[in-house]
């Protein structure tokens, strides 16, 4: 079966030695993780440190209790997986056949179709509306309504812009199975999913302990759903893919998301200020960004560009040549530092 891979991007550790840099030089841009270290976690890793002989309790009960409190549902709607990427991948399993039909938004995030076309599913993508990336209610609506599964990013990466409320009522009104709502940058747009979850029992929520809560390496997510599919989704869900330290950090973070919050706050001025800088070289910064990036239309010299700032040890992300943002750089917000140095690199390769 010749179905979709998704492409890993190069190690920092490739890319410094790639360019005979330091490890501490490379800064990546591409990856939408958060730039605040994680040093408040080691008093939690040295109790469970003794125990990694055992496997973790396959139930996560205080996860799963930490991650309803932290959303405002019940517990029996959540699911836990090793990020919202084995979320999908679960959601695939339960849902999609061979025969069946999985929908999503384009450009969009390339593991809804690798998931779909894993199970041997047709995928029908819908493209956003060039130039602005308006929404195609129409066409998605149609799409929905014959498709087993819709996926459906909010806000979306890699654009960073969010559908509005009444569109998705409409695709969950529509929609023939269910609709798959990717939330891994709620935080950053605000947005509270458990009224939508209690609406509509078609609605899969999946949420990330990697975006705001900076918690990326850890590999944790949750699904938010009604108890029917939530039983469906555990019937697939491996036994313990997700670490016992993984586990119990995610749940010390959920239980006081008061310092995810402060750096919401903060990475939300910084991208304001980041994309006021670039706007001021003239790249073309994309409008309503709803995200923890900035997304620009750099043009036909996008390549060289990103090439550039690669060989300063700056990792931007660059899209295909034959997609519909070809001529588009992302760059993730990171901190001040970071961010001067990439809009000194930029006023330095730009025209």
């Amino acid at each position: 079966m010749n179905a979709p891979r998704y492409r890993w991007q190069p190690t920092t550790e490739e890319i410094a030695a790639r360019f005979g840099l330091r490890v501490d030089d490379v800064v990546r841009f591409d990856h939408n993780t958060s730039p605040f270290t994680t040093d408040w976690a080691a008093s939690i890793v040295a109790p469970i440190a003794i125990h990694l002989n055992e496997y973790p309790g396959a139930s996560y009960a205080p996860l799963r209790a930490a991650a309803a409190e932290y959303l405002g549902t019940p517990v029996e709607t959540i699911v836990p997986g090793a990020g919202v990427d084995e979320l999908i991948l679960l959601i695939a399993k339960a849902f999609l056949t061979r025969g069946k039909r999985a929908a999503s938004l384009g450009p969009s995030y390339p593991l809804y179709e690798i998931a779909t076309a894993q199970m041997g599913a047709e995928f029908v993508e819908i493209r956003f509306d060039p130039p602005s990336f308006g929404f195609p209610a129409r066409a998605f609506g149609e799409a929905a309504e014959t498709s087993d599964v819709t996926w459906i990013c909010v806000p979306n990466n890699p654009t960073g812009h969010r559908i509005p409320d009444d569109a998705i009522d409409e695709v969950l009104s529509m929609a023939k199975g269910i609709v798959v709502i990717d939330a891994a940058y709620a935080e950053f747009s605000g947005d509270r999913w458990a009224p939508w979850v209690s609406r509509y029992d078609n609605l899969v929520v999946c949420s990330t302990m990697s975006k705001a809560f900076g918690l990326a390496a850890l590999r944790v997510g949750f699904a938010m759903t009604s108890p029917l599919i939530a039983s469906a989704l555990d019937g697939v869900r491996p036994p313990g893919s997700i670490a016992t330290m993984s586990a119990d950090i995610a749940e010390s973070a959920l239980r006081t998301p008061q310092r995810m919050e402060r750096h919401v706050a903060r990475l939300l001025r910084e991208r304001a200020r980041l994309a006021s800088a670039i706007d001021d070289l003239g790249l073309g910064v994309m409008p309503e960004m709803r995200a923890n990036f900035v997304l620009c239309e750099v043009g036909p010299a996008a390549p060289e560009l990103a090439a550039g700032l690669m060989s300063e040890g700056l990792v931007v992300r660059q899209f295909p040549a034959s997609g519909p943002l070809s001529t588009f750089l992302r760059f993730t917000v990171r901190s001040p530092e970071e961010d001067d140095r990439l809009i000194e690199a930029l006023r330095r390769h730009t025209p």
